[in-house]
C-alpha cells in the first residue's frame, strides 16, 4: 500500500501541469460499452432469429488525427427469449467525432462478422455523442444499425452507451 501511495505522489506534479486537452491526437484508446439490440435473421436452413439480445463490447481505439480515430471490437450478446443462444461479433472501422471540447457527437462506419449463431458479413454504421469528463477518460452513447449476409440473412439496431479510456503513447 505504501507503494502505491508513493508512487500516487510521484506521478501527480505531471499530471497538475498537464496541459488539459480534449481532443483524441495521438491517443490509444479501450472501450468498454454495453446497451440493448434488436436483431431478426433468416438463415439458409430456413431458421432464424427474432428478438432482443444484450450486446457487451470491449473495443480499441487508435487516433490518426484529432478527430478520426481507428477502432476494433469484439461483443457477445446473450439473448432475451425468445433468442437463447449466445451471439459473437467482431467490429473493425473508424469513428470520426466532431468537436475540440468536452461534449462531442460522432459517427462510426465499420465491417460487422458476426459469426454466431449465424455466419453474416455486413456494414454497422451508428451515431452518437460523447463527453469526456477528463482528457483521458470519457462516457458516450450511440444508436446503430448493421445489415449483412452469407449463411443468414441480419438486420439488427442497437443502444449502446460506454466508457472510453484513454493514453497519449504516441504524442
Amino acid at each position: 500500500m505504501q507503494h502505491f501511495v508513493v508512487l500516487s505522489l510521484l506521478m501527480l506534479p505531471g499530471v497538475v501541469s498537464a496541459e488539459e486537452r480534449y481532443d483524441h491526437r495521438g491517443s490509444l484508446g479501450l472501450t468498454v460499452a454495453a446497451g440493448s439490440e434488436f436483431v431478426t435473421a433468416i438463415s439458409t436452413m430456413a431458421t432464424g432469429e427474432r428478438g432482443w439480445r444484450i450486446p457487451l463490447e470491449l473495443g480499441a481505439t487508435f487516433s490518426l488525427t484529432n478527430h478520426i480515430e481507428l477502432r476494433a471490437a469484439g461483443r457477445i450478446a446473450p439473448g432475451i427469449s425468445p433468442i437463447t443462444a449466445l451471439a459473437g461479433s467482431a467490429y473493425a472501422g473508424m469513428r470520426n467525432s466532431f468537436g475540440y471540447d468536452q461534449l462531442k457527437t460522432f459517427f462510426d462506419l465499420e465491417l460487422a462478422v458476426h459469426v454466431a449463431p449465424f455466419f453474416a458479413i455486413g456494414a454497422r454504421g451508428a451515431f452518437g455523442v460523447q463527453y469526456d469528463f477528463l482528457p483521458i477518460m470519457g462516457v458516450y452513447a450511440q444508436l446503430g444499425g448493421q445489415l449483412g449476409g452469407a449463411t443468414s440473412l441480419r438486420l439488427s439496431f442497437e443502444l449502446m452507451a460506454g466508457v472510453q479510456f484513454r493514453t497519449y503513447l504516441f504524442e
